[in-house]
């Protein structure tokens, strides 16, 4: 990126779901590798996505694609800011392939990113909501659930939002709660393409003072405890939600994990749909029109 600051106003995918699996793009202090292209699978012996700090922590996700999702376009007037003084001097295209390619076959999937030098009004970023801990073994609606308050006097809006589990996760539902009443910024199942989708309530904002809330349902047939971890034999439970705010300073991404939390003890009025896929296409059906597609 440039020493001076620029805005990502849009994300143009060039890929098609019959040779890419999924895209993720990651904002580095320094990148895994100085070469053009490698092999990123950390859990395999490969490089990693940036050379800063371990895992999830170095690493910042700036835009997922899957599926023939279509372009993402930030509302007007909104821009992710990159480079400059922010921790994001490097952009990294990790590729997750379907199958293997043939030998002798190139590939040129990627992303156009969309760019402005102008500062626009409202910056955006990414809030990550999360559980660390354990899954019992032989256990069907497991519910992971964290809350925390949200103290930024500048008020946050949700444009859209990521689910991200692994195998075990059922259904991913994230909300606000002001005055005891709460209200969905987004429920997906992570078994779905995992890529960002328009929040459920457009306009929503979140205020000093309300609560950040989300919960994962899990369910496992396996004999043994499944921890929260990196690995595929790991599972995760992570909702983003991707926001505007009129902040002007380097925004970094805000985190809110919570260890053996349970909602039930600090908040009533819980949604009887926190855990439900009503409304959610089942795993397998064409998701053409549930993309976050922003016009400009």
């Amino acid at each position: 990126m440039e020493d001076d600051p620029t805005y990502i106003v849009g994300y143009e995918p060039h890929a098609s779901g019959e040779i890419a699996h999924h895209m993720m793009l990651y904002g580095c202090e320094e990148p895994g590798s100085t070469d053009e292209m490698w092999n990123c699978e950390e859990t395999r012996g490969g490089g990693r996505v940036c050379a800063d700090g371990e895992g999830q922590d170095s690493r910042q996700v700036v835009y997922a694609w899957a599926l023939d999702a279509p372009a993402l376009y930030m509302p007007e007037d909104v821009g992710f800011r990159v480079g400059g003084t922010t921790r994001i001097k490097y952009i990294v295209l990790q590729l997750h392939y379907k199958n293997k390619l043939p030998a002798g076959t190139n590939d040129n999937s990627g992303v156009t990113l969309h760019m402005q030098r102008k500062q626009p009004k409202f910056q955006a970023g990414f809030y990550v909501l999360g559980t660390w801990g354990s899954i019992p073994p032989h256990v069907e609606d497991y519910h992971m659930e964290t809350a925390c308050e949200y103290t930024d006097p500048s008020p946050m809006y949700p444009i859209a939002y990521r689910t991200h589990s692994h195998s075990l996760g059922v259904v991913t539902s994230g909300y606000r709660i002001r005055n005891n009443q709460w209200t969905e910024i987004g429920r997906m199942s992570p078994q779905r393409p995992q890529m960002f989708y328009n929040a459920t309530t457009p306009g929503m904002s979140v205020l000093q003072g309300d609560v950040l809330a989300a919960r994962c349902t899990m369910t496992s047939d396996r004999d043994t405890v499944t921890k929260i971890g990196e690995t595929n034999a790991d599972e995760m439970c992570n909702f983003y939600i991707m926001y505007y705010t009129g902040r002007t300073d380097d925004l970094t991404v805000r985190w809110c994990f919570q260890n053996n939390y349970h909602w039930e003890e600090h908040f009533s009025g819980i949604p009887d749909k926190a855990s439900s896929l009503d409304g959610i296409p089942p795993a397998d059906d064409d998701v053409m029109d549930h993309q976050v597609h922003h016009h400009d």
